[in-house]
Parts: structure tokens; C-alpha cells; sequence
């Protein structure tokens, strides 16, 4: 069997990519840029050099051909220029003069291939199939990068996962003796005593310890999950109501015909849907609107890179808050991490991290957004249940 050529795969990705073509005579532009239409991805055409810059500063292309000489910026003055924008772009000139000048030039301006005219096409194809490699191997390179970035990660958040499951196991164990002492004793003394409203106030502290204990599991994902497949509309619509009740944040629902159903831990989902309501209801000062979107959503391979193409349920929260800063995106589903002063809120910056692993764990991913005037905006996707189950 005869081996493949190596170049097919450089064919294959060149017509994936965008090419900016500068070159101000109209004859050769159009002859040579019929050619690199029938080769490329998407071709981009300049008839000179300014032109052109705006059009990489625009459309960043993966690979510049431009020519040299033209009026006002010639082409190796386009190439700086280029360079100073983008280190690693291939740029192919194209020239009639092949004078030590030029070549001089060509080099300190960061060119990477040189075709003189009148351009041999079997010769340019072969550069742009070059520089196809190049492009390639860095994308290539970026990849495994971020696959090793992303392995390092989940091996550290499994890690980290294990040990505040196993402490958050013994907390609740040795809550739990406390709890049982003092709901025996608080009934043993009169509520209107000392020693009773001591009592009272430490079982209370008691009981919320218990509910960190929970967050703590169901973010060490130790939590265990009983999955049910149903609707997630009457448990939303549960926790909309709890999270919202007490103020005049006004809610707008909008749920689509015929949503499918998700498998899902009905409890573990409650919380979630908890957290991103409350978190708007304070965003807005407890007053605002929140608008809660349920819709189906196909996704396509390669569109999320955290989720594998399919059929997956959309649920959006946005509110009229202030919005989300630029540098609070990057945090915002960090335990711990909150905007609101320390010590205001008893527990604060827990909920949105235990929204992320709530969705985590039913196979979904949470995401934020934040534009001018419209508030935040919070998208969970969840898997539509097949007859399998999750996976």
C-alpha cells in the first residue's frame, strides 16, 4: 500500500485557513487570487498596503502573501507593521527585484518566504503548504499544551477533592455527636434561661455548621447522587420561589414547549438553581428582574470545548444588576470568592462554586457573562437524559 503524502494533511488544514492576499495591480490580483481561492479556507484581498493592515488588524488571517513594491507603504514596511502586531504569523512576499536590498530587508522586516515574479503557482503552492505546516504545528504544539494544563488541573482538584471530602466526613461525624448532646440537653432547661438561650444559640450555630458540612461534600463531590431523570421545571420553580421570597425582586420565567428531560439528583439541582437566584437577588439589592430562560440546545463538535456535541437543556439567568467586572469572571465560581465585604454575609462565596460542581457532577457546564447594561448573565447546560442514563 502506498504511504500517504505528509502533504495532504498540510492541503487539508491550508482549507481550513483564512489568507490576507495584498497586491495593488489588478491583473495579477485577480489571476492569483483565483488560484489561492480554489487552495484556501477564506481569502481576504487588499489592493495595497494600508488597506491590508487594517484588514489583519480586523480578521487576524493565519497566513499574509503580500507584495513589495507599492505606492505610499510598500510591502516590507506591511511586513513590520504586521510583525509588531503578531510574532508568529507566516508572511510570503511576492516581487519582481530580487536585489541584496530587497532580501536585507525582507529579513529584518520578519518575512518568512520570498516567490519572485512572475510567481511560478506549483512554487507559491508548495510555500503556502509550508506555512500550512508551520501554522499547524504551532496549533498542534497549543493544544497539547492546554491538554496538559487541563490534566494538571483535574489531577489537583481530584487531589484537593479527596481531602475536603475526607475532613468534611470527619466535621460532619463530630458535628453530629454535638448536634445529638445539644437537641438532648436544650430541652432539659427553661428557653427564657441563660443557660436555655445559650443553649438554643449554640444548637442553631450547630445546625448551620451541619449545612456547610453538606457544601463542603457536594463540593468534594463525596455527596452521594441519586439520579432521577424528570423535568428540572417544578424544582427550578422551587428554588426561584425560596431564593427570591422576602423581597421584590421580580421573576420572569420563560420555559419553552416541550422541554426533555435530564437525568439529575433533584436536592443537588435545588441547590444550584438557589445559588445563581440568590446571588442576582443580591447583585440587585433584592429588588430588579430576574429572567430565568429554559430551552433546548443542540450543541456541535468542537463548539464548547467542555462539553462533546449533543442535545443539551439551557438554563439562563439574567438579572439588572450592575454586571460583572472583567477581572471577577475569571474567579467567579472560586470557593470563597465574593465581591461583597468580609464578614457581611455568614458563609459567603460558596454558592457559585457549589453551583459549577453541582453542574459538574450531572455532566454540565456553568458559564458567566456580563455585558454593559444588561446585568449578569449565568447559562447552565445540562445533557437531555437518553434511555441509558448519564454517562
Amino acid at each position: 500500500m502506498a504511504s500517504a503524502d505528509p502533504r495532504d494533511a498540510d492541503r487539508l488544514w491550508l482549507a481550513t485557513l483564512t489568507v490576507l492576499y495584498v497586491e495593488d495591480d489588478t491583473t495579477t490580483r485577480e489571476l492569483l487570487g483565483h488560484m489561492l481561492r480554489r487552495r484556501v479556507g477564506r481569502l481576504l484581498v487588499a489592493a495595497d498596503a494600508m488597506a491590508g493592515l487594517t484588514l489583519f488588524g480586523a480578521e487576524h488571517p493565519a497566513i499574509v502573501i503580500t507584495d513589495i513594491q507599492m505606492p505610499k507603504m510598500d510591502g516590507l514596511e506591511l511586513a513590520a507593521a504586521i510583525r509588531r502586531l503578531d510574532a508568529h504569523v507566516p508572511i510570503i512576499v511576492t516581487t519582481a527585484f530580487e536585489q541584496v536590498g530587497y532580501l536585507q530587508r525582507s529579513i529584518e522586516a520578519g518575512v518568512d518566504k520570498y516567490v519572485t515574479k512572475p510567481v511560478d503557482t506549483d512554487k507559491l503552492d508548495a510555500t503556502l503548504l509550508a506555512c500550512a505546516r508551520l501554522v499547524r504545528g504551532e496549533a498542534e504544539l497549543a493544544l497539547a499544551r492546554q491538554h496538559e494544563v487541563e490534566r494538571l488541573v483535574d489531577h489537583e482538584r481530584e487531589a484537593l477533592g479527596l481531602l475536603s471530602g475526607g475532613m468534611a466526613h470527619d466535621f460532619n461525624n463530630l458535628l453530629q455527636v454535638l448536634l445529638a448532646a445539644l437537641e438532648v440537653a436544650t430541652p432539659l432547661t427553661q428557653p427564657t434561661s441563660e443557660l436555655g438561650e445559650l443553649l438554643l444559640t449554640a444548637l442553631d450555630s450547630a445546625r448551620q455548621a451541619r449545612e456547610l458540612g453538606a457544601q463542603l461534600l457536594t463540593l468534594s463531590e463525596s455527596w452521594p447522587a441519586q439520579m432521577q431523570v424528570n423535568s428540572v421545571a417544578p424544582t427550578l420553580r422551587r428554588a426561584l420561589t425560596a431564593a427570591l421570597s422576602g423581597g421584590t425582586t421580580l421573576l420572569r420565567m420563560q420555559l419553552a414547549d416541550n422541554l426533555p428531560p435530564v437525568a439529575q439528583d433533584v436536592e443537588l439541582l435545588y441547590r444550584a438553581w438557589d445559588a445563581v437566584a440568590t446571588n442576582a437577588r443580591e447583585a440587585m439589592g433584592n429588588a430588579g428582574v430576574l429572567t430565568v430562560t429554559v430551552q433546548e440546545r443542540t450543541v456541535l463538535a468542537g463548539e464548547l470545548a467542555a462539553l462533546p456535541e449533543g442535545r443539551y437543556l439551557s438554563v439562563t439567568f439574567q438579572d439588572t444588576g450592575p454586571g460583572l467586572l472583567p477581572a471577577v469572571l475569571p474567579r467567579i465560581f472560586d470557593a470563597y470568592f465574593t465581591t461583597k465585604p468580609r464578614g457581611s454575609v455568614r458563609g459567603q462565596g460558596l454558592g457559585l462554586a457549589l453551583c459549577r460542581a453541582i453542574v459538574r457532577r450531572h455532566h454540565g457546564i456553568v458559564t458567566a457573562a456580563s455585558a454593559p447594561g444588561e446585568g449578569a448573565i449565568f447559562t447552565v447546560l445540562l445533557p437531555v437524559a437518553t434511555s441509558k442514563g448519564p454517562a
